[in-house]
């Protein structure tokens, strides 16, 4: 069922400026959302020059005629992949259980990173194709003209690989969680792919991705990883398992996914991925949360555009 509004969550967005605090903001209204944490404030410098990004918007009516429910992940030859079942290893819920991540430079790791705008804003990513990054709709510059955008895998303190700079960025109009009367649905379509001026995922890997299962739903064998600004200022990388995604779908069957992640600011964008008998599929990305839960933004549209972009920026 679509909302018109969600009363009992109290949203905060997880984009985050070097110069604004990660705390979120509570929603004081009650049935409304909270405004953006970090909402670009540009800098007088620019931190790198690069390309502006072409912005391509897709349809709901292009993205229904397509039936994906899985699309595979690519392990390059040679590189490393953590084998055990990685479950042993400031929205929080309980004892804050980010742990940071050093072994950052093995496979799914590898295709992980950190997204930097010229203007200082910073998200969290993930490679899903080889020039291919999902991130969050709230991490794109759609109305930041001049704004050039790098995705950077496995960044810790600095770049561990090569990074690459944003060519195009892929999102479904119609949607966004500025809305002030944002609901359900702007949270799930809350989603972008990137393109690249580079195939970082020929050498680092990248992500499968898959519609959420029934047996996946109150099953705490997911992961996340991102960059919070509120540990290590997003300078380094922190993971959470054994994440939880909730029998609750608030626009319609397939999202947006509620669970128990830890996050804050910085991390938006980042992916929740299953490791199903070593094969890593991410579900969705970081979209939004509050005092009782988190949401990641995917489902059949982000699934149906993720492989529709791999077709046409191969």
């Amino acid at each position: 069922m679509v909302l018109s509004s969600l009363a009992g969550l109290a949203t905060a967005w997880l984009l985050l400026s070097r110069r604004v605090a990660a705390s979120p903001v509570p929603d004081t209204r009650g049935n409304a959302f909270t405004n953006p944490i970090g909402l670009p404030v540009e800098q007088t410098t620019s931190l790198f020059s690069g390309p502006s990004p072409e912005i391509v918007t897709l349809s709901l009516d292009s993205l229904s005629e397509s039936n994906v429910t899985e699309i595979p992940a690519h392990i390059p030859e040679g590189v490393e992949v953590l084998e055990d079942s990685e479950l042993d290893k400031r929205y929080i819920f309980g004892t804050d259980d980010r742990v940071l991540w050093t072994d950052n430079k093995v496979y799914p790791f590898s295709t992980m990173g950190k997204i930097q705008w010229s203007s200082g804003v910073y998200c969290s990513g993930a490679l899903i194709g080889p020039r291919h990054v999902a991130t969050a709709k709230h991490c794109a510059p759609l109305n930041n003209p001049g704004v050039s955008v790098r995705f950077m895998p496995a960044f810790y303190d600095g770049e561990s690989f090569p990074g690459a700079y944003v060519t195009t960025i892929i999102h479904l109009p119609g949607y966004s969680v500025n809305d002030p009367d944002a609901n359900a649905c702007d949270i799930k379509e809350d989603w972008a792919v990137f393109i690249l001026d580079a195939r970082l995922g020929d050498e680092r890997g990248y992500l499968g991705g898959k519609a959420i299962e029934s047996s996946l739903i109150n099953n705490p064998v997911l992961l996340h990883l991102g960059y919070p600004g509120d540990l290590a200022n997003g300078q380094r990388p922190y993971r959470q398992d054994r994440i939880t995604i909730r029998n609750r779908f608030d626009c319609d069957s397939a999202g947006g996914l509620s669970t128990d992640a830890d996050v804050a600011g910085g991390m938006s964008g980042g992916p929740i991925w299953e490791n199903e008998n070593g094969n890593r599929f991410q579900l969705g990305v970081l979209s939004a949360t509050s005092a009782t839960e988190t949401v990641f933004a995917g489902g059949n549209n982000w699934l149906g555009a993720v492989a529709r972009a791999r077709q046409d920026f191969p």
